[in-house]
């Protein structure tokens, strides 16, 4: 009953982590700070082709498209395309990556962007090697940004990329050493440590670590 206890304590952690990163991505995108602002303002309820915070999911999709069919280069209205679509009423998860997506065409050194497509990745789609992807990337144009390191590590352990795991979360250490997190994360490195290696030995590098490249551990089997 203890070990459940302890492995329900520490789910309920990843959970907390994984829902503050979800909320502090998702105030950017809704307009928090950002020069997307109100994505309804200066449209006139009495236009046809305009919305209100009353529109239905329908209406705001059409509407955007629309706005993007008369100008591909519309990235306000593809953000807010792709927001519509992440929603979680509406829960088109992988439109909402597509639009995401075409967004960083226009714009494609926007590492925010790039973190909300992990984030959907990870707690949506569950597309953990894609989202290894899309943070690697991230870490390379940003090798000081401490949040998208701490995605990469919870990204590769779900791949199963241990030693990728492993050399993100030192990382998010170094950039993080007094997070609320840190204790976690430190427990984390140390289960994957002590797993044996695979053999043959593959190795990884992580951008924005010291270099190190070091055996590839497997992923630990699921517990019953």
């Amino acid at each position: 009953m203890l070990l459940d206890r302890k492995r329900i304590n520490r789910w309920t952690r990843w959970v907390a982590i994984v829902m503050a990163v979800t909320f502090a991505l998702g105030t950017v995108f809704l307009g928090v700070g950002s020069k997307t602002g109100n994505i309804f303002a200066g449209c006139s309820k009495s236009s046809p082709s305009s919305i209100s915070s009353s529109s239905s999911v329908e209406e705001r999709e059409q509407y955007y498209l629309d706005q993007i069919n008369q100008n591909p280069q519309d990235n306000i209205s593809m953000l807010a395309l792709a927001n519509l679509y992440a929603d979680d009423t509406v829960a088109r998860y992988d439109d909402a990556i597509t639009w995401f997506n075409k967004y960083l065409e226009l714009d494609p050194k926007n590492v925010d962007i790039r973190l909300r497509i992990a984030s959907l990745d990870i707690n949506k789609t569950q597309n953990f090697d894609a989202a290894v992807k899309t943070l690697t990337e991230v870490t390379a144009m940003a090798p000081d940004n401490a949040m998208a390191f701490l995605l990469l590590g919870q990204a590769a352990k779900s791949a199963g990329q241990n030693q990728t795991a492993i050399l993100a979360w030192n990382r998010y250490l170094e950039l993080a050493p007094t997070s609320e997190y840190a204790s976690l994360i430190k427990d984390e490195i140390s289960k994957l440590t002590a797993l044996p290696p695979v053999s043959p030995p593959q190795t990884t590098t992580v951008p924005g670590s010291p270099g190190t490249s070091l055996p590839v551990t497997p992923a630990p089997a699921p517990t019953p």
